[in-house]
């Protein structure tokens, strides 16, 4: 194998984009549509797009069903930039070294595997900043501040609360209510499929106390799931269940921030309901380098630098990744009462 080239930038993309994703829960549930962009920021339009019944018109004739002049507003929002830095050194290397092998393929193989710890470690992040737009609408960021869906929209997101002190409730129905609120905010029309209810450990159990609803979640861990075994691997470490046409979910996720602190995007006494569709969209914005100017985005982007003294080698990769829901009205935040 030749000699790596020690005063060349080598692009990893193509080999960190190569590496399978983590399944995770809110990647799979398809409330973000994936948009790869060209630039640091984004300029969209948010459009009043509701479905309508078409009329029905003679055949070959002028008449036709028209949208007429759609509403729509233009946003500009910043797209946060995430990176990643490792030093392979020759510590590392000791371990790959083996009779045969050579100093070049060692290296190859601790920048392949490093690389694939960064895939997994972006795919985490990912998935963190899915679920503080799902459960908070809102993402904090140490450069840009707080984005938050509320303050670019204009909306106010629906909020209800569940008494569980009240006696005996027919929650049931509470449920189906939320339903109907999430589905009168729902700008696409009526292609759902179904509702999600994310539950905090506190509020899940809160849920249970309906004996109704318990009959839901012990014949649903009877039978195989529809959820579940929709989403599969996802799916595992998640308690669930149907009711109706909402699944239930208990939803606990912690996610460990740089500093140490740990993140929780749901409290224990809340739950988030959400109409099982597109919600908004997921953008992927160009690799900061230079020659990032006027390419396409990706979902990462990697490179690897040898040191000229061939003391190390620097493996870099990053994720510029903005995802947004313009239809957070249709999600309804639901606080539980229990004392």
């Amino acid at each position: 194998m030749a000699v790596l080239n020690n005063t060349q930038v080598q692009d990893r993309t193509e080999a960190i984009n190569f590496v399978k994703p983590i399944p995770t829960l809110l990647g799979s549930l398809g409330f973000f549509r994936e948009e790869f962009v060209g630039s640091d920021a984004i300029t969209f339009d948010v459009k009043d797009n509701a479905l309508f019944v078409l009329a029905d018109q003679g055949r070959n004739t002028k008449d036709k069903n028209s949208n007429g002049i759609d509403k729509y507003d233009i946003h500009t929002m910043a797209i946060p930039h995430y990176p990643i830095e490792s030093v392979v050194s020759r510590n590392q290397l000791a371990g790959l070294r083996g009779f045969g092998t050579d100093t070049e393929t060692a290296i190859e193989t601790a920048v392949a595997n490093q690389l694939e710890r960064q895939a997994q470690k972006h795919d985490y992040h990912e998935e963190y900043l899915k679920a503080l737009m799902v459960m908070s609408v809102k993402i904090d960021t140490n450069f840009y501040g707080s984005i938050d869906m509320a303050t670019e929209f204009g909306v106010t997101r629906p909020t209800a609360t569940f008494d569980f002190t009240s006696g005996t409730v027919d929650w049931a129905s509470k449920i189906r209510g939320q339903v109907e609120v999430s589905k009168a905010n729902l700008k696409t029309g009526g292609f759902v499929r179904g509702y999600v209810m994310f539950c905090g450990s506190q509020f899940f159990e809160g849920l249970l106390t309906s004996a109704t609803i318990k009959e839901a979640y012990v014949s649903g861990n009877s039978v195989m799931n529809p959820l579940r075994n929709e989403l599969g691997e996802a799916a595992s470490g998640y308690t669930m269940f149907r009711f109706g046409n909402v699944d239930i979910i208990q939803y606990t996720d912690t996610f460990v921030a740089a500093d140490g602190s740990v993140i929780k995007p749901l409290a224990d006494d809340k739950a988030v309901l959400v109409p099982r569709t597109e919600m908004g969209s997921i953008f992927f914005g160009p690799v900061s380098k230079l020659s990032g100017v006027g390419v396409v985005g990706a979902k990462r982007f990697a490179s690897s630098y040898r040191d000229p003294k061939d003391r190390y080698v620097e493996v870099e990769s990053e994720q510029n990744t903005l995802p947004i829901i313009s239809q957070f009205g249709a999600t309804v935040l639901i606080s539980g009462k229990f004392v």
